[in-house]
């Protein structure tokens, strides 16, 4: 009877090795198919598959390769044409990928010196038992930040509501490091969600402390280039900062706020005729051989005043290492990257 089930049993071992060599050579034969065809992404995309079920296909490797020419030069125009619409954050994507297919892409390796990787960092305190009742009433409250950015947009972030922490990352083309210093608090509110009794929901942002859009009228001097041999820690940095600067009053921002930057040595002095520069980032760290930057803002707190019911803001100076934020946000270890310079600016007055 045994003998009766060989046959069987063979022709079974024997489909199930045609069907596996079959599978393996399948996207292989579907990219040659589309690389004739000149669909450089498609054919890449079937031999990635071909290479993770025949990864030591030498053919299939160099077909890959291939195909990873053609998709980088594809992602480079594509780069091009995101740059000359300002659409900056699709146009660094197409960088990026390209590079990741062609590394020696002699056009991308030379663009990518034009950009710097931004984190802008701070954090916020304040009485959340201070909000009214028909706040508390809303279907969704996010605490955010607004943010002036050098060429004129504005970027928005969430404040964590256990930490008060918030941070954005930003990329930004053919900037000068001296622009970097323009970066400024638009507002601090909470976005909220309402529901109506027919079901319709509605946005809305209550700012509680509100710049507007604020730019220096006037930039004196710049910055010189005198980097540090080796980028450190930023956190090997904090440390210096206790004790540094007065106490600052509380205030409420009126409705038109100017003023202008000076660069003096490690020192950017922020100057208004309000006497407060709470607007204004705190520290600037530079890293110019990785082209990241990291924008302080410091801790804010927020605190509401009389019966008018405005917000006030102050800058907290940090007594002890407890009271700097940027302990508990480097164990972000996603922002890892940000955490070194190699030139550091402390903003005053």
């Amino acid at each position: 009877m045994s003998f009766c089930r060989l046959p069987i049993l063979n022709k079974l071992i024997l489909f199930f090795v045609t069907a596996f060599i079959f599978g393996c050579s399948f996207h292989y034969d579907q990219g040659l198919q589309l690389e004739q065809e000149e669909r450089w992404a498609e054919a890449a995309i079937e031999y990635r598959i071909a290479l993770v079920e025949n990864p030591d296909d030498t053919e299939i490797r160099e077909a890959l390769k291939r195909m990873n020419i053609h998709v980088a030069q594809e992602n480079f125009e594509m780069y091009q044409q995101y740059l000359k619409q300002r659409e900056y954050r699709k146009a660094y994507r197409r960088l990026e990928a390209a590079l990741s297919q062609n590394p020696k892409l002699v056009e991308a390796r030379s663009e990518i010196r034009h950009w710097w990787h931004l984190l802008i960092t701070g954090k916020v305190d304040l009485e959340f038992n201070r909000f009214s009742s028909n706040l508390r009433l809303a279907e969704e409250m996010i605490l955010q930040v607004q943010i002036n950015t050098s060429n004129r947009k504005l970027l928005t972030g969430n404040i964590s509501s256990e930490t008060g922490i918030f941070f954005l990352e930003d990329v930004v083309y053919r900037t000068q490091p001296d622009q970097l210093a323009e970066y400024t608090i638009n507002s601090i509110g909470l976005k909220l969600k309402h529901k109506s009794s027919l079901g319709y929901i509605r946005n809305e942002f209550k700012k509680f402390i509100n710049f507007r859009e604020l730019f220096p009228l006037q930039v004196r001097g710049s910055i010189k280039n005198i980097n540090l041999k080796t980028p450190q820690n930023i956190l090997d940095h904090r440390t210096s900062l206790l004790n540094k600067g007065g106490n600052s009053t509380a205030w409420h921002p009126p409705r038109l706020v100017s003023y202008e930057l000076q660069f003096d040595g490690d020192d950017i002095r922020v100057k208004s005729d309000l006497n407060h520069s709470e607007f204004a980032p705190s520290i600037l760290y530079l890293n110019n051989s990785d082209r990241r930057a990291n924008i302080d803002f410091g801790v804010y707190q927020l605190q509401m005043k009389g019966s008018g019911r405005k917000w006030s803001i102050k800058r907290k100076t940090y007594r002890t290492s407890k009271d700097d934020y940027f302990y508990a946000l480097s164990s972000n270890i996603s922002l890892n990257r940000y955490f070194y310079y190699d030139r550091v600016f402390r903003f005053i007055q």
